[in-house]
């Protein structure tokens, strides 16, 4: 899973840059808050850390104590990642958090194993069904000789020497062809000596053999229907059981997943390398929580009269072009950089608001022929993120175009001493006044590591291959063997080729173009920027900086009182 995508004060660094004073990016978007490290941030009113030491349990209270209350504020609180690490020698700890994870990989390899049991039933059952299938398309087009085919080939020889099977075929050596021709009425050996010119004990053999034929012909289509009806029902019960399967491992896979051990990644085996507290020998565990928090918020406007927003949409489009452009499709700053499966390509009907797949001509609801060309990203955008904003859930509204947003890391201790244990708990709290735009992307970064993290099960599952279908996957690299997905008209085809020339023709304009400068790299601009705020010594500082710091001293002073702090 990629880095967290943080508020950062460089441009060369990988995240939203905030603003300052003097920034250019101001109207464009709103984000000030502290980004250097905590010590090393002036604006105390912005960031502060807290640590606190106590007994077992205390630590883990007031964490949870502060979390319940955020919400009690009005506050969404989300965790973003979370990891643990226990030494060995804390044995019970270790013992207790290392069975919980093997026990789930038990649980996990065992329901695979047996979802792979029901895999190769299904397959069996499948192999006999369409066995049958065939049979009974024999009987349903008459097909009759297809059926004396599998007569001969599966009953006749079988019964030992015969003249279908044995010396006597040498005597007649048209005997099989003789029989095919044959129909149902042909069971008297005097007339079928005389309709096919063949000699009398030829015609015995063959009037005989065709009554057994069709008493077989009887007999075995009650089998074959009574064998398909039952099989019908197996084929679909034990694909019901695959999915099943499939299903109930999901919340042990994702529980298997969450239990992260800090080794797991460079990074945390560096931090576990490098801890003072983790010292060789002691009983000690560390856990690494990080959180957001944001609520939507209302300057207090002096000398002006409160509003009514009406309506169902926003009071501006927070997924505009610059952030859009910048930090999310943008593979070198934008969060398609650390998930580049957003820029997968996606056609559009802005008629009926509605993606297609890449490959797509025409919209299948109104026929149009004009899509648009769009990413995956602008997809979940429109179909998951906004949807939700406009419901006014996870703490959005769309009239509220301003958020404060707490960036929240604790890092927890814990150890056991000859004289007892203690444990030990830091919270790191920064804070950001943002604008609804900068909120869409900390949202879509939400939804991608949630997307990774079903990939993740997905993979495991063999559901998918890298986010797509694994039949699509085979259907692409084995077109000749598993057909093409759709054939396109002789009309669609001809479009596909237009468009494909003016996408080219489109590239080759877009790269001869100059590079497009950046707002914070332009010495002035000629431009208006966005509709945010862009002063920032009057309006920024003092309607919203100083507002958000009594809400940020509002979480430090109740930290300060669960903890026993005057």
């Amino acid at each position: 899973m990629a880095e967290i995508f943080e508020f950062t004060g460089k441009s060369s660094v990988w995240g939203i840059q905030a603003n300052t004073p003097t920034s250019n990016t101001l109207g464009y978007y709103v984000c000030v808050g502290p980004v250097d490290p905590i010590g090393q941030e002036e604006s105390s009113n912005q960031s502060f850390s807290f640590n606190f030491t106590g007994p077992p349990g205390s630590a883990a209270g007031l964490y949870y104590a502060l979390v319940f209350q955020l919400g009690k504020w009005q506050y969404n609180v989300e965790k973003v990642d979370e990891w643990i690490e226990v030494s060995p020698t804390h044995r019970e700890y270790y013992e207790r958090t290392m069975a919980q994870k093997q026990a789930l990989e038990g649980t996990i390899r065992t329901g695979l194993s047996t979802a792979a049991a029901a895999v190769g039933d299904y397959e069996l059952i499948a192999h006999d069904i369409r066995k049958y299938q065939e049979v009974l398309g024999y009987f349903h087009t008459k097909d009759d000789h297809s059926l004396k085919t599998m007569f001969i080939d599966q009953v006749d020889m079988h019964t030992g020497d015969s003249a279908l099977n044995g010396p006597m075929r040498g005597r007649w050596p048209t005997i099989i062809a003789d029989f095919i021709r044959l129909d149902d009425k042909d069971v008297k050996p005097d007339d079928i000596s005389k309709k096919y010119n063949v000699s009398k004990p030829e015609g015995v053999i063959l009037a005989t053999k065709n009554k057994l034929y069709l008493d077989w012909k009887v007999t075995f289509l009650d089998a074959a229907k009574s064998r398909y009806e039952m099989l019908s029902g197996l084929v679909n019960s034990r694909r019901k059981v695959i999915e099943e399967y499939r299903d109930w491992l999901r919340p042990y896979i994702a529980r298997f997943k969450t239990i992260k051990l800090g080794t797991s990644s460079e990074m945390g085996r560096t931090a576990v390398f490098k801890s003072f507290a983790d010292i060789t020998g002691m009983s000690t565990f560390a856990n690494g929580i990080k959180l957001y928090a944001w609520k939507f918020f209302k300057p207090v406007e002096i000398r002006k009269a409160s509003y009514e927003f009406k309506g169902n949409n926003f009071v501006y489009e927070p997924y505009d072009d610059y952030m859009r452009n910048r930090y999310v499709v943008n593979s070198q700053s934008g969060l398609a950089k650390g998930y580049p499966w957003l820029l997968d390509e996606r056609k559009y009907c802005n008629r009926c608001k509605k993606y297609y797949s890449e490959g797509t001509v025409k919209c299948e609801k109104c026929g149009s022929a004009s899509l648009e060309d769009r990413y995956r990203a602008d997809e979940i955008v429109d179909n998951e993120i906004k949807p939700q904003w406009l419901a006014k859930s996870r703490g959005l509204r769309p009239e509220d175009p301003y958020y404060i947003f707490f960036d929240i890391s604790i890092e927890r201790y814990g150890t056991k001493l000859p004289v007892g244990e203690i444990e030990d708990i830091t919270f790191n709290i920064k804070t950001f006044m943002i604008s609804q735009n900068v909120m869409l992307v900390k949202l879509l970064e939400l939804s991608c590591r949630e997307k990774e993290f079903e990939r993740y099960i997905d993979e495991m599952l063999g559901v998918k291959i890298n986010e797509e279908d694994v039949k699509k996957v085979m259907r692409r690299e084995y077109s000749s063997i598993y057909g093409e997905e759709e054939k396109q008209s002789g009309w669609d085809q001809w479009l596909t080729g237009v468009k494909t020339s003016f996408a080219g023709a489109k590239k080759v304009a877009g790269k001869a173009k100059l590079p497009i400068t950046p707002p914070e790299k332009r010495s002035f601009m000629f431009i208006k920027p966005g509709p945010y705020e862009k002063n920032f010594t009057d309006r920024l500082a003092k309607q919203f900086l100083t507002p958000a710091a009594g809400m940020f001293e509002q979480i430090k002073g109740f930290l300060k009182d669960k903890a026993g702090v005057r």
